[in-house]
């Protein structure tokens, strides 16, 4: 977890369910933390990435071009089945599939 709460010059934070965006997948993705009651602006659904200069020391993946239908659908199907799967512990499951999708952007594996 530390690796991902180091910020480096050029980065910014990234919201794994986006916050904000119209995407229907985000919106179904902001569902299931609301019905888990994790806040969408929670460490949990958070990582640093790249955002000013491509090139900034920060590992993982450039937070500009990763907004893309297929990510959101990503994300939303990997928190959707992890809700199903977890049964009781349906928000624990969820959360550990947050992370999993943060290591996955850290580690710059391509989910967009």
């Amino acid at each position: 977890m530390k690796r991902a709460w180091h910020k480096y010059k050029g980065s910014a934070a990234h919201h794994i369910v986006a916050g904000d965006h119209s995407n229907v997948h985000a919106g179904r993705a902001r569902e299931i933390l609301k019905r888990l009651k994790i806040d969408v602006n929670s460490a949990e659904n958070g990582v640093y990435l790249k955002h000013i200069d491509p090139n900034s020391l920060q590992p993982g993946a450039y937070h500009r071009v990763i907004h893309t239908n297929e990510y959101f659908k990503n994300v939303y199907n990997r928190l959707d089945m992890a809700e199903k799967l977890g049964g009781a512990k349906a928000r624990e499951a969820v959360l550990t599939e947050l992370e999993n999708i943060r290591n996955d952007l850290l580690f710059n594996v391509k989910i967009w």
